[in-house]
């Protein structure tokens, strides 16, 4: 048979498309004989796994009964005809209540419930970190940080050296390139989430299938089975559209791109055929996972380049009419429901029965099947991918994933109560059997007996009543006519009624009894039920003591969210690997931690509110270049379920844009006026300046005047007087300009000086 190129990516035959892998493979011929080997192998193995699932399907039922209100075959037949079946559903409504409060502990608003955060130590290329350090610079010019002194450029040709003109001028040491690349980080973190939040809202293949959908199924599968899956991610081919400006023309032009989005899907517990051998799902060898397709299903089949396209043509060939035989669980399941008259015996069904093995294979073997397998790893087991119908291979095939590889874990699990005794967990029918048996019986008793009593008894002497009257019921006004004349019986009544003892109202305390017994084990009761009559009447006074009051009730939820949490983290951690291997640019190289924080959405929205308020209360001006306060805003919005109020992206972008230009402008303004007073001030500075020295001047010029007006005084009556006596002739010495002013005193009547004195004082006085 003609083998031909297979598909080098994952992909789901039942609703994804192929990704195309460039040709040029040769085609292989492989013996039948080979294919059938291996094929004998691994049905072997399904009717092993088939035969250890039996007693989980008979548990299963079980649940699905009680939660249909449906009794037990071995107590249907215990119940006789002219009895009560009543069956009060109380599984139905606890599994509900429980669905229900999950989702909304798990999905609260809209929030995630879960994140990314980038990794203490991320693996980045020498380019990505001369980047980092780029933009860590960029942003200190725009904060106006300083420089500091550059760092010494690298020997050319030694082992890890840079390019010389691509390194930055600015400061690098140790502490700044870490910083720099841990703020790197943070930004292909937010990249890469704001990627998976899109992928998220079409997970299930189509906009009607959502993360959120997708993961009610998980939860109801869980409640009522026990164990809810998740399978994928598969890979769903799209093309998208992008507009662009043309640099040369300047006009929008449009670019369609074929891109890769994952697609998860639900897997119901009945095609699901684990190794039941192993204490733990992280522990089976493998599973099975079984299918029923249409003929048309399973032709499109041989189209894709990963199956043995004429194996299947020749089987459809063979089996014209189909494989497909309802195993014994979906007999009881039929009748069960509305399906009771639907005749799937028929052996013209038109359906398939294909079961896929995931789990290791040898590699002699897959070689044997056409794999191409290294001769170092022919001695080892593969993890691989068969596909089979009534034990014929239609494919085989290494995990695709490993093909590209990576590891991905493609099989997502939640076990709502898990325990010791079985891998796949227990589900809320299980732990309420009892209460909900001894529930329906203790219902059935009491409408037994109201029956009896809720109408008359009567005693009727047919010796005593005429013959031709209607003695098999009795109704309002009814005539009762005797005929007897013997004196001895006439003293009684011909009809007599009977008492017959009411046990209803202790029937109804064992129906309350057994009703608070059922809250008690499944930890539903009025609080986490919804049902506010029933609490507490002085904490719902308020929204915050409501909101606490019901916060502390879904305490008892917090296990059950973190066994969820487990699934969560699975999930995106394996579509952080498919955005690793599709979308190369978003993803970045190095390790990333998921978060799941389904737990932490136990607390009250409202107390988170106050607590968001009391911290923006405390803060300090020292702390707040510690915060980011975007994130604080939107915590507060969200504590509130106001995230719509928050205005979109661009429009904060444009609004702070226009903030800083006013604010520039403010600037400029308050730094031209600064500068005007400043001016004005230095003027009125220097005109003062000016004026005092003027005023000094005009002082000095005054008293020159005063003095020279006294001297001149003095000197005329200095003159007076000497007009008046004789003149005495003496010899002056000539002592030089000290002799006037400084010199030594002279005897009286002689010398300049006293002259100018007796001037002086001659002026003052007159």
């Amino acid at each position: 048979m003609a083998r031909r190129p297979r598909n080098a990516s994952p992909a789901d035959p039942a609703d994804t498309p192929d990704v195309p892998v460039p040709g040029g493979e040769p085609v292989r011929t492989i013996a039948a004989s080979q294919v059938r080997a291996l094929g004998d192998r691994l049905a072997s193995l399904f009717t092993q796994y088939r035969s250890d699932r039996v007693m989980v399907e008979q548990r299963w039922l079980r649940n699905q009964r009680q939660y249909l209100g449906v009794y037990d075959p071995e107590v249907e037949v215990e119940l006789s005809a002219n009895r009560s079946r009543a069956y009060p559903r109380l599984t139905r409504v606890k599994c509900i209540s429980i669905q229900s409060r999950l989702m909304n502990l798990m999905f609260p608003g809209n929030e995630r419930n879960w994140d990314i955060d980038a990794s203490p130590s991320p693996d980045l290329t020498p380019q990505d970190v001369m980047a980092a350090i780029r933009e860590a610079q960029q942003r200190d010019r725009e904060a106006g940080v300083p420089a500091g002194q550059p760092a010494p450029p690298p020997t050319p040709g030694a082992p890890g050296a840079l390019d010389p003109g691509a390194r930055p001028p600015a400061p690098v040491d140790d502490a700044y390139v870490e910083a720099a690349i841990r703020a790197r980080a943070r930004k292909d973190v937010a990249a890469l989430r704001a990627v998976i939040d899109d992928q998220l809202q079409e997970l299930g293949g189509d906009q009607s299938m959502d993360y959120i959908a997708l993961n009610r199924k998980v939860v109801a599968s869980g409640a009522l089975y026990g164990i809810g899956l998740l399978r994928g991610p598969f890979v769903r081919t799209a093309e998208t559209t992008r507009w662009s400006i043309d640099p040369a023309t300047g006009q929008p032009v449009v670019a369609r791109r074929k891109t890769y989005k994952p697609v998860f899907e639900h897997l119901p517990v009945w095609d699901f055929y684990p190794d039941l051998s192993a204490k733990t799902l992280a522990q089976m060898d493998g599973y099975f996972v079984r299918s029923v397709m249409s003929r048309s299903q399973v032709r499109a089949l041989a189209n894709r380049e990963d199956f043995f396209g004429d194996l299947i043509r020749d089987y459809l060939a063979r089996a014209p009419v189909g494989n497909y035989k309802p195993q014994q669980f979906e007999t009881e399941l039929r009748m069960m429901g509305v399906k009771v008259n639907v005749n799937e015996m028929k052996t013209d069904s038109g359906k398939y029965e294909v079961i896929a093995w995931h789990g290791p294979v040898a590699a002699t073997m897959l070689r044997d099947c056409g794999v191409e397998i290294d001769d170092d790893k022919l001695g080892d087991e593969v993890d691989a991918e068969v596909w089979m119908i009534e034990g014929q291979v239609i494919k085989a095939d290494i995990n695709p994933w490993l093909k590209l590889g990576q590891r991905v874990q493609t099989l997502h699990a939640f076990l709502f109560d898990e325990d010791d005794t079985s891998p796949v967990g227990s589900g809320v029918p299980n732990v309420l059997r009892d209460t909900q048996m001894a529930l329906c019986s203790s219902v059935r008793m009491m409408l037994d007996n109201a029956s009896v009593v809720c109408g008359p008894n009567l005693e009727l002497n047919r010796r005593l009543l005429m013959a031709d009257q209607d003695l098999t019921s009795t109704t309002a006004y009814k005539f009762w006519y005797r005929d007897d004349e013997d004196p001895l019986t006439a003293q009684y009544p011909a009809v007599r009624s009977v008492d017959i003892k009411s046990y209803i109202p202790e029937l109804q305390s064992i129906v309350k009894m057994f009703m608070e017994l059922a809250d008690v084990e499944t930890f539903v009761g009025p609080a986490t039920g919804g049902d506010l009559a029933q609490m507490p009447s002085e904490p719902m006074r308020t929204t915050a003591g409501a909101s606490m009051i019901r916060g502390d009730a879904a305490l008892p939820f917090k296990d059950i969210v973190r066994q969820f949490d487990r699934l969560t983290t699975s999930v995106i951690a394996s579509l952080v690997a498919f955005n690793r291997q599709f979308n190369a640019d978003v993803v970045k190289p190095g390790d990333y931690n998921v978060l799941a924080r389904g737990a932490t959405s136990l607390i009250a929205k409202e107390l988170r509110a106050l607590q968001v308020d009391q911290l923006m209360a405390t803060l300090t001006p020292e702390d707040q270049v510690y915060i980011d306060h975007e994130k604080l805003l939107k915590a507060r919005f969200s504590a509130r379920d106001l995230d719509d109020m928050l205005a979109a992206p661009e429009d904060i972008k444009r609004a702070q844009a226009q903030a800083a230009q006013r604010a520039a402008q403010a600037e400029q303004m308050q730094r031209q006026m600064a500068e005007a007073e400043l001016r004005k001030l230095l003027s009125d500075a220097f005109k003062n300046i000016a004026q005092g020295r003027k005023n000094e001047a005009n002082a000095d010029a005054a008293t020159v005047r005063s003095s020279l007006d006294v001297l001149e005084q003095g000197l005329d009556h200095a003159a007076a007087s000497t007009a008046q006596q004789p003149l005495i002739a003496a010899p002056v010495p000539d002592n030089g300009p000290g002799a006037v002013l400084g010199g030594p005193p002279q005897q009286p009547g002689g010398g300049g000086a006293d002259a100018l004195d007796r001037a002086l004082a001659g002026g003052l006085a007159g």
